[in-house]
């Protein structure tokens, strides 16, 4: 049996630097007429005449294209950002100071600027009431309401 001993050692040194960038993609939403146009919703001509905000529900349509491979069915939260009613913080605001909208997912409240969880797959269906100001007297005449409908990865 042959030992060889050396109090010398020879070896190069070498440094690595990875550099790794993590993206998480974005999700487009849009409304029936595809990319790129917005959400829209009418309530035509509304009677106060035995007014129910039921009768006057309309669904949203809207589509979430993630992108990519999505088998994976990622978990992912919905946002309406817009402005509340002055007279109801669940509601949206509207250009009429005594009506305000109900922004609804899968028939639960869902008040303006707050989450609501989901996965790609199932996304939440949406629906949208006028709501009128008890007691108040209406302002005839058109009216309008902004918002972004946000989607995130949770």
């Amino acid at each position: 049996m042959i030992i060889f001993f050396s109090g010398f050692c020879f070896a190069e040194t070498y440094s690595l630097t990875i550099k790794v960038d993590v993206i998480e993609s974005t999700c487009d939403i849009y409304g029936n007429d595809g990319p790129g146009n917005p959400i829209e919703v009418s309530f035509g001509e509304m009677n106060l005449n035995g007014f129910t905000s039921e009768r006057y529900t309309r669904d949203i349509h809207y589509a979430i294209d993630c992108g990519g491979n999505t088998s994976s069915n990622p978990n992912l939260k919905l946002k309406f950002e817009s402005d509340i009613s002055d007279f109801d913080a669940t509601l949206v605001k509207t250009s009429n100071p005594k009506l305000g909208l109900k922004i609804q997912a899968d028939n639960k409240l869902l008040s303006p600027n707050e989450y609501r969880n989901f996965t790609y797959s199932n996304k939440p269906l949406l629906s949208v009431s006028p709501v009128l100001d008890e007691g108040k007297k209406i302002e005839f005449g058109a009216f309008t309401a902004i918002g972004r409908l946000k989607v995130e990865y949770q």
